[in-house]
């Protein structure tokens, strides 16, 4: 399991640097509205192959049911995140950030669950752990554009960066957690994980990624870039 723990917590590093690099580059190059697009419909592509090429096939040799009642409980959690991200932005919880609390809490939990999942993923196999990952920093990459782009102008630097540092710090607990606390188990549990983790990320594709690059117009550039991305991890799964 410490060889496990390594490998996943090491190429976990991965996305909790790209994060760090998505703050400063908001910080002090702040992306267009089509730069923002074309990088989501980037990451979308990438996080879908992931899923398509190494969590659906594993998923598809379980249990039926095990699979329905996984899908089931990541399709409700992800619309309970999204609920709770909302009721957030309503009561205006978060003081200055009041307007950026619904996208921080919502990416909060989804980097626990990716964490989980990137644990989960090297415990079943190391190169689907490694695919995942580095889906998954791509994604984070967006993410900590985007965590920095939402806060105040008026903040400090060191309080900006503060939060894709803490979107790293929650993907490295979730990593703990999928690895502790699924060492050693086989069967049933990794199999709801695994059908939650796919749930989760196709919510996120379908429902975050691509649903706030549509915020501006479609380009053929930022077609081609899901397509790029996409074919870039699966390439990647083919000649692992």
């Amino acid at each position: 399991m410490t060889e496990t723990l390594v490998q996943a917590v090491s190429y976990t590093m991965l996305a909790v640097v790209a994060a760090l690099v998505g703050g400063v580059i908001a910080i002090y190059r702040p992306p267009t509205a089509q730069m923002e697009s074309n990088v989501q419909h980037f990451a979308a592509g990438v996080v879908f192959a992931a899923v398509a090429a190494e969590l659906l096939p594993d998923v598809h040799t379980r249990a039926p049911s095990v699979v329905v009642v996984g899908f089931a409980i990541g399709v409700v959690t992800m619309l309970g995140v999204h609920r709770l991200g909302t009721y957030v932005e309503k009561r205006g919880i978060g003081g200055k950030i009041a307007g950026a609390a619904s996208l921080l809490v919502t990416v909060a939990i989804d980097m626990v669950i990716d964490g989980v999942l990137i644990g989960v993923a090297f415990l079943t196999e190391p190169a689907t752990g490694v695919l995942v990952a580095v889906a998954l920093a791509i994604e984070v990459l967006f993410l900590g554009v985007t965590g920095v782009i939402a806060l105040p102008e008026e903040m400090g630097t060191f309080r900006k960066l503060a939060v894709p540092g803490s979107f790293g710090v929650l993907l490295l607990v979730g990593v703990l957690v999928g690895v502790f606390a699924l060492g050693g188990v086989s069967g049933t549990p990794i199999a709801l994980v695994l059908a939650f983790g796919s749930a989760a990320l196709l919510y996120l594709v379908t429902e975050e990624l691509l649903v706030k690059a549509q915020k501006v117009p479609e380009t053929p550039t930022s077609t081609t870039l899901f397509f790029v991305g996409f074919l870039l991890i699966f390439l990647l799964d083919m000649v692992h």
